[in-house]
């Protein structure tokens, strides 16, 4: 366990998220898996020599019998074998889709950008799992502005240190921050009509001027899983919140600052478009459309595809604001990237609007407790702490799709 260099107190962070995702974990991909644990795990190639090796497999047969082209990499390819894994584990069928440009600021025109989170230690962890010229660009933090000035002002010095420590090491990074308006946690406390009223004039004042400080490119979720029951707020006091949050920044004139509008998805139930869509600032506001995803059963989920579609429909690329794998987490080895994580990429592979992704790399049992928060069952998603998932996590991360810090310069526009 790395002991962090700040006090986990200092860290505010999202509510939690159980509306949906509480059912228990379905035993469908439990299938022929019951000796995965024991599998020893050999090294294979190494991860930069992996670099445009994907093995186009045509006319490899599925499971059921029809012909189509597969894709695998060589790598992930060799490490099923060695393990004695089925090999459909790790093949897909399909490459990434080419990516949607929508013209949105901070979007790049090809792509989808590599981040993590979400404090910085965390992400320094990380980072240091990949090449140097493969380490994320995205920097997952948060803040509330209803914790007042001050201490918007302790999380800019501490914020101005990691990218200031990052830069040292040649690491470009941008921000993407979680801008939080509840007054407690997970207890219903939404305070976004305040905003109107003016009580946080000042902490947001001083948020702002943290954003002109820091100097990089920054995505601001605004009260983000805004639907959560956690959060509480109400359609008209979120929508006006989100409104003069964004005419704030926008009046300062800071180069290179999006709005992301980020829905909770299937941890807030997966509700209705119609409700959802009560909750929406409108298109004049929003540079980004964001959801977060936790739980295995969200990602089949159709309410997902219809959500990418309507964001087309606005033409606005989609961040995964959040992503962990909630219930599953990394010790389960193959069957943690069986059940999650090939999942996860099959989707972002198959929906040419996502342009970001946030990967949370927390042990969360650990965070819990040091944070207070119910979360002591969604399990260990270091990256680091399982050899299958480190590999085959860092091969796909590999693929020329990804955005890293050294692309950082393809945002500015």
């Amino acid at each position: 366990m790395v002991t962090l260099k700040e006090s986990p107190k200092m860290f505010f962070v999202r509510g939690c998220k159980n509306a949906y995702s509480r059912k228990s974990i379905s035993i469908v991909m439990i299938l022929s898996m019951m000796f995965l644990t024991s599998c020893a795990i050999e090294p294979v190639s190494k991860h930069n020599e992996s670099k445009n090796n994907m093995l186009l497999a045509k006319s490899a047969k599925d499971s059921v019998g029809k012909k189509q082209a597969q894709y695998v990499s060589n790598a992930a390819l060799a490490l099923a074998r060695t393990a004695k894994m089925p090999e459909r584990f790790v093949i897909y069928d399909q490459d990434y889709q080419p990516r949607h440009y929508f013209g949105a600021k901070l979007e790049p025109k090809t792509g989808v950008i590599h981040g993590a989170g979400q404090d910085t230690q965390g992400y320094v962890d990380y980072s240091n799992l990949f090449p140097a010229d493969q380490r994320p660009m995205m920097h997952m933090t948060y803040i509330t502005i209803t914790a007042g000035p001050e201490y918007v002002d302790e999380w800019r010095k501490r914020t101005m240190s990691a990218l200031k420590n990052l830069e040292a090491q040649g690491q470009k990074t941008v921000l993407q921050i979680g801008l939080n308006m509840t007054e407690g946690l997970d207890d219903g406390s939404g305070s976004a009509k305040k905003v109107k009223e003016g009580t946080f004039d000042e902490a947001i004042t001083h948020f702002i001027d943290a954003l002109e400080a820091f100097g990089v490119p920054a995505y601001v979720r605004i009260g983000y899983e805004f639907e959560g029951e956690w959060n509480n707020y109400s359609p008209e006091g979120f929508v006006e919140a989100f409104q003069i949050i964004t005419d704030r920044i926008r009046e300062r004139e800071i180069k290179d600052i999006a709005t992301v509008w980020c829905s909770a998805g299937g941890s807030a139930g997966f509700i209705s478009f119609s409700e959802l869509m009560t909750y929406y600032p409108g298109d004049e506001y929003v540079d980004w459309w964001g959801v977060d995803i936790f739980s295995p059963e969200e990602l089949p989920h159709p309410w997902l595809n219809e959500f990418y579609d309507l964001a087309a429909q606005h033409q606005k690329p989609v961040m995964i604001g959040e992503a962990t794998p909630r219930y599953v987490g990394v010790h389960k080895n193959w069957m943690s990237w069986v059940r999650w994580y090939k999942p996860f990429f099959e989707m972002v592979r198959d929906r040419p609007e996502i342009k970001a992704i946030s990967y949370i790399n927390w042990d969360w049992a650990y965070w819990s407790d040091a944070l207070g928060f119910e979360w002591h069952d969604w399990e260990d998603a270091r990256i680091q702490e399982d050899d299958v998932v480190k590999t085959l996590y860092l091969e796909e991360l590999n693929h020329d799709i990804w955005l890293h810090a050294k692309d950082a310069e393809q945002l500015t526009n």
